[in-house]
């Protein structure tokens, strides 16, 4: 009974998931591809100038946010953009404030943040919470998968193909095909297309932007 029962259940968060976002969430973004499916509870602020591509899909409460400067054209278009075949688990956060850009592919775990934006802390100035936001690109590279509770600092670049570890922070430039582990984020192996094999890299670094 409780195999039958569990399959009715993941069957209806399914077809709820679906219709959320084919009577709903479809109507809130600046674009949405097709077959999609976005979970509830969702948490968005100014969805207007995020794009998401098809086949993408959200676990339940992810938040994602962007900051448009309101003395800007009307039609600026997407700040955030999601590719296609992107997937984020639960509790994924993603705040931007000129570029956020996830290629296609992305598997993102659960707990992990985003963000293109890190609020000043002038010492001499005001208090934190007042102080302006800075703010440099952000790119995830096709078919990249960040861990658990992985944080991407702003201004940060992670090649085509990389797996970021959970736990890990990514600030500065990840290449392509290696895997990153620590706090900042350092590549430890390389992909090996000769040996088709993940191999021990010089430990270093990512490199800062």
């Amino acid at each position: 009974m409780a195999g039958w029962t569990g399959k009715l259940h993941r069957r209806f968060r399914s077809l709820k998931d679906k219709a959320y976002t084919l009577l709903w969430y479809r109507f809130l973004f600046y674009r949405i591809g097709s077959r999609c499916s976005l979970a509830s509870p969702l948490y968005t602020y100014r969805p207007d100038r995020i794009e998401i591509g098809h086949g993408v899909s959200f676990g339940p409460a992810c938040r994602l946010e962007t900051y448009p400067d309101e003395r800007q054209a009307s039609g600026r278009g997407a700040m955030l953009k999601i590719g296609n075949q992107v997937r984020l688990e639960h509790r994924v956060m993603i705040s931007c404030l000129s570029s956020v850009i996830l290629e296609d592919d992305v598997l993102v775990a659960s707990g992990c943040y985003i963000s293109d934006n890190n609020h000043s802390i002038d010492p001499e100035g005001p208090r934190y919470a007042e102080q302006p936001p800075r703010g440099a690109p952000t790119r995830i590279g096709k078919g990249v998968w960040l861990g658990q509770n992985v944080c991407v600092l702003a201004g940060s670049t992670i090649g085509e193909r990389s797996v970021i570890g959970a736990g890990s922070i990514v600030k500065g430039e990840i290449p392509p095909y290696s895997l990153a582990v620590g706090s900042p984020a350092r590549v430890v192996k390389r992909y090996c297309f000769e040996t088709k094999r993940w191999v021990k890299a010089e430990v270093q670094e990512a490199v800062p932007v």
